[in-house]
């Protein structure tokens, strides 16, 4: 019999419009079947998906399956790390940059291993993996040690009570009008699905934008002028299955950057079949970069929201970095093998 890893599994109850628990006897019976050593916990709120995955991997489990959404998945990536004190990564300067002071993460457990089932409304992060078939096929993926290093993105920015907080983040990070449209996308109402909701959502979004004075810095680099978004990406999917960075690796040690310019809010719905084929960036006003650090703020003072991994935890400035091959994913077998 081929050897397993010892797994814990993150369960959200509610991902997928509630389809988790109503599909959850059929998911444990395959689980089990393929994985001889499992325990499962249902998540009961925002965060707690990062206290069990931190909590089992220091129990000693070898792998922890995150079966969700993106949130879900989100928060079990931020249980692998130790939580970094935010004033000891970054700081606000006079200038309003939120700028860098400490290095890599470190590993609640180096050899920590990340599975997923992806049961959520967006599950864009399977996109940015290839991760196409069915529960039954996702589920089988999980059996056996093979495993793909890939990057991990970090976040500095501004929490609701204006302190600086961090986040990690496996697969998209964004602001701007981006991140209005993630703020009503999670206050509405999902069973329609991931395409939908986010296509309704910036609908909901244009309504009163208009795109602000900001600065970004690129590694050593910095642009100014009006901007519609800032999009930091790892992989290539966001907002349902929008394919927004058609170049993104999640293994390359860079960020995909995207600037989406002064763009009139009249063209937006006219671009979102293009960004969702992955034919957008012939347009002037976007401009696509590499950088392993990227920094934004707003040159006035107006809110600026930021997303990553399908949640709004905050605000801007920020400052994103990038830690090449920083995670361990499980992968299927014969695939590409890592660790």
């Amino acid at each position: 019999m081929a050897a397993h890893y010892r797994t814990f599994v993150v369960a959200n109850p509610a991902a997928g419009a509630g389809s988790v628990a109503r599909q959850w006897p059929l998911i444990e019976r395959l689980l089990r079947a393929r994985i001889p050593q499992l325990e499962y916990a249902f998540t009961e709120g925002p965060g707690h998906g990062t206290q069990l995955a931190r909590e089992a991997l220091h129990a000693g489990w070898e792998m922890v399956v995150a079966v969700g959404g993106d949130g879900t998945l989100n928060e079990v990536v931020n249980g692998l790390c130790d939580q970094p004190d935010p004033h000891r990564c970054y700081a606000l300067d006079e200038q309003g940059w939120i700028t860098r002071r400490a290095s890599a993460p470190q590993a609640t457990s180096a050899t920590a291993v990340l599975g997923i089932v992806p049961l959520g409304t967006g599950s864009d992060f399977r996109r940015s993996i290839g991760l196409s078939g069915g529960l039954r096929e996702n589920i089988e993926l999980l059996a056996g040690h093979e495993t793909r290093a890939i990057d991990l993105g970090q976040i500095g920015y501004l929490d609701r009570r204006g302190e600086l907080a961090t986040r990690f983040f496996i697969n998209i990070s964004s602001a701007g009008f981006s991140g209005r449209v993630v703020h009503f996308a999670n206050r509405g109402w999902k069973g329609a699905g991931g395409r939908l909701s986010f296509i309704l959502a910036a609908l909901r979004a244009l309504a009163a934008w208009q795109n602000p004075e900001a600065a970004v810095r690129l590694d050593d680099i910095e642009i100014r002028g009006r901007m519609l978004a800032l999009v930091v990406a790892n992989g290539a999917y966001f907002g349902g299955g929008m394919r927004i960075a058609p170049g993104a690796r999640l293994d390359d040690g860079q960020f995909e950057v995207l600037v989406l310019g002064d763009l009139p809010r009249w063209q937006l719905p006219g671009l979102l079949p293009g960004i969702y084929r992955g034919s957008h960036l012939h347009h002037a006003r976007i401009t696509r970069h590499r950088a392993r650090q990227v920094s934004l703020r707003l040159t006035a003072a107006a809110p600026g929201l930021v997303d990553l991994d399908g949640e709004q935890p905050g605000y801007l400035p920020a400052t994103w970095n990038l830690y090449p091959r920083a995670l361990r994913l499980k992968v299927r077998r014969g695939g590409t093998s890592t660790g």
